[in-house]
């Protein structure tokens, strides 16, 4: 009935919303939207968005803006994917609220044109892709980006209908600095600012417990030189039962790189459902966590002598939140520590 579905999570809400549009019941479509403005969190900047109840608050706050996590992402596409799944069209007052929750969603989207994970990604870019097809037009009027900077150019971007689907960028030449926008125009254009910068790991009051080691742990024998086993430990000390899906992302040092028939040996081990290895990282994907350990561990080989190692790095995450630990390792004969004793 209305009422109960009135009560059930956002999440549960979205997707049925979406569901059943694409199913054509608009009785049920119209209750369930209704509902979900009824909960919408609204921004001061005209948009909305919708967020879990027990949604974790910041540990802090943040001299950025923040990207929210991954289920907040994919609820508030689903929703969007109700309003323009609409029958037979949506209205003109559903693609005014659409409006809204894209100003919202294209902020949590990252450099590459992704999201915080790959289950968001796919439903946000249908979502936002669906939205743009609403607003497509053959011609497209010519559109002016100019970026200022103390009064001054610094770069002019034309969008036209040559070069509407061509990413154009530039370099600021100073940071800090202070830069604002200037568009002329009346097409939609999307204009976003990347950051990149390298930060220690600090300790943080995450809800894993993680540590990492090397065997040998320190520079004993010919053998340590050429390869070594690394071991991860980790489980979950949060005040749930059990975590969501967790991420183990082990970064290999330098000059080092993971045998695979070892690595592969961990696809066989519960509750690890998903490996993926590339020559510098082997990536984990575990079903959840609890407060049993889970014990891993495999072999790295040496691809080529490197001077002066730095430490590498083993980050747990959850799939759905921003929590997360960090650990730090070296190889057992590095010359920036002494190993890992």
């Amino acid at each position: 009935t209305a009422s109960q579905q009135k009560d059930l999570p956002v999440y549960t809400q979205a997707l049925l919303g979406y569901a059943f549009a694409l199913a054509h019941k608009e009785d049920k479509v119209a209750a369930i939207l209704q509902s979900l403005q009824e909960k919408a969190v609204k921004g001061d900047d005209g948009s909305i968005h919708w967020e879990r109840p027990e949604k974790p608050e910041a540990s802090q706050p943040f001299y950025y803006q923040p990207r929210a996590p991954s289920a907040e992402v994919e609820m508030t596409s689903y929703v969007l994917l109700a309003y323009l799944t609409r029958r037979p069209t949506p209205s003109q007052d559903d693609l005014a609220v659409s409006t809204k929750i894209v100003s919202w969603l294209i902020k949590q989207q990252n450099p590459p044109g992704g999201f915080s994970s790959t289950q968001d990604t796919v439903v946000a870019r249908q979502a936002s892709t669906l939205y743009g097809a609403f607003l497509f037009t053959k011609n497209t009027a010519d559109t002016t980006v100019a970026l200022k900077s103390g009064g001054n150019n610094v770069r002019e971007f034309h969008v036209d209908n040559t070069n509407r689907l061509l990413l154009q960028c530039h370099a600021l030449p100073n940071v800090p600095g202070e830069y604002a926008p200037v568009v002329t125009g009346e097409s939609c254009i999307y204009l976003q600012t990347t950051l990149r910068y390298n930060v220690l790991p600090r300790p943080e009051d995450a809800p894993f417990a993680l540590t990492v080691s090397t065997i040998p742990d320190t520079c004993v024998g010919v053998k340590a030189h050429k390869e070594f086993d690394i071991a991860v430990n980790v489980s979950y000390t949060g005040k749930r039962p059990a975590s969501n899906m967790a991420i183990v992302n082990i970064k290999i040092v330098s000059g080092f790189a993971p045998n695979k028939p070892s690595v592969n040996k961990l696809k066989n081990q519960a509750p690890i459902q998903r490996v993926d290895v590339t020559t510098d990282s082997v990536q984990l994907y575990l079903e959840k966590l609890t407060n049993a350990t889970v014990q891993i561990s495999f072999t790295v080989e040496r691809s080529i002598e490197i001077q002066n190692q730095r430490p590498a790095y083993v980050k747990v995450y959850d799939y759905y939140d921003d929590e997360s630990a960090v650990v730090a390792y070296n190889a057992p004969c590095s010359t920036a520590n002494g190993g890992n004793a």
